[in-house]
């Protein structure tokens, strides 16, 4: 916190001297001290907070989307695996009818915007400043800013802040020369000199040292959860109101960004997510039971566990030079967890049972290891390993893959029943 302080007065002593065009009045110098001023005093706060908030919950508090084990179903035995959050390519369209106004003639002031990223007291990302004047990109703002959280459990929160500050072009010399010609004190001066000298001085959020706040005001947010991705349009939400007072108020107040400013009312950006147990990887031996005109039959295959996805070959060296066999994508997997197959239906030593669903095809006939329901093909993968502990292996891998996956992906994949 000391040193957001140190930021905030820093910024404060700097605006102090832009007091015209000469000492950088109504420049970007001006615009991104604004910028630092309000990243620090916004970091402070935020680190403040999370002091109290320690110091009331004790060491073992837990925040949402923060290092602790995720949640799991209690049947599943492992608790879902962390993941990394990437946020790139950030883009803010602007109003047609502003950039046609901006294109036939030059703007009477600049708006510039950067855009706050936070996760937390600790994971705060500020992007640089871009201007309505050198900024755009066909009909939108660009930012190149790239943001990667770690380490983060399935119920994380990012909240997207877009912030904007207007700054009015300084009148040309001659015009203010024109304006001001005299410098007497006449009463109409001295009476507003007054005024604003009596004016009380508003205590600032960074601190007893600080003199300033930020001219920036915030214009649009937007809250990203695991259920944003996926998507690259999001809506920028005005004003965060909750409970009774979003009910009361019209949709309008909430939904919007300002009438007068610039910007379209939605953000652009790319969200990656890249879930641990995807780099999980195992190969080696498997039996596996197949049907074979009507007769069961055990085939032993080279079968590589990567992604979300087991892939099978004859041989080893297959896997290099030839398409895989056949795949068993654990998507498509509705046991609850991997499991041994029963011994009542499959005498055979070290063998895993896995059920997988897809839809019917038109040459899908019922089998000894599928079946056909209504319009889904139900397939029973039984999987055998050499010894007990290669099978175990395997059987931890895979519910590992499958509680990440409907954690992470709960879209993409089928339930259980």
């Amino acid at each position: 916190m000391n040193m957001q302080q140190t930021v905030v007065s820093q910024a404060s002593q700097a605006l102090n001297c832009c007091t015209d065009e000469e000492h950088g009045k109504g420049s970007p110098v001006e615009a991104e001290a604004q910028r630092l001023l309000l990243v620090a005093t916004e970091k402070r706060l935020a680190l403040k907070a999370e002091l109290e908030r320690m110091k009331g919950e004790g060491p073992s508090g837990q925040r949402k989307g923060a290092t602790g084990p995720s949640k799991a179903p209690k049947d599943m035995g492992v608790p879902a695996s962390k993941g990394s959050i990437t946020l790139q390519e950030l883009r803010l369209p602007l109003k047609a009818d502003f950039v046609c106004a901006a294109a036939n003639k030059p703007e009477s002031s600049s708006h510039y915007f950067f855009i706050m990223i936070r996760a937390g007291a600790e994971n705060m990302v500020a992007t640089p400043l871009v201007s309505t004047r050198s900024g755009l990109s066909g009909d939108a703002l660009s930012f190149k800013t790239k943001f990667t959280m770690s380490d983060v459990s399935n119920d994380f929160e990012v909240d997207i802040q877009v912030y904007c500050l207007v700054m009015k072009r300084e009148v040309a010399n001659d015009k203010k020369k024109k304006s001001s010609k005299s410098k007497a004190i006449t009463p109409k001066r001295f009476l507003a000199i007054t005024k604003s000298s009596q004016t009380p001085v508003m205590a600032s959020p960074g601190g007893p040292n600080a003199v300033r706040t930020s001219n920036f005001v915030l214009v649009g947010s937007h809250k990203l959860t695991l259920s944003s991705i996926g998507k690259n349009k999001f809506p920028l939400e005005k004003i965060k109101y909750e409970g009774r007072e979003r009910e009361l108020l019209s949709e309008m107040f909430h939904k919007k960004v300002p009438f007068l400013c610039p910007l379209e009312g939605h953000i652009y950006l790319k969200m990656q997510c890249q879930v641990g147990s995807s780099r999980v990887e195992e190969k080696g031996f498997l039996t596996m039971f197949e049907d074979v005109s009507g007769f069961g039959a055990w085939h032993r295959r080279w079968c590589v566990l990567s992604g979300y996805c087991i892939s099978y070959w004859t041989y080893p060296d297959d896997e290099r030079r030839k398409n895989p066999i056949g795949r068993i994508n654990l998507a498509n997997c509705t046991s609850r967890r991997v499991e041994p197959a029963n011994r009542e239906f499959c005498a055979r030593p070290h063998t895993l049972e896995l059920i997988t669903v897809r839809p019917q095809r038109d040459d899908d006939r019922e089998t000894l290891v599928s079946q056909c329901q209504n319009t889904m093909c139900v397939t029973k993968n039984w999987l055998s390993a050499d010894t007990k502990d290669e099978r175990n292996l395997w059987m931890q891998k895979l519910n590992q893959i499958l509680v990440d996956l409907r954690m992470w992906q709960p879209d993409s994949c089928l339930t259980p029943p």
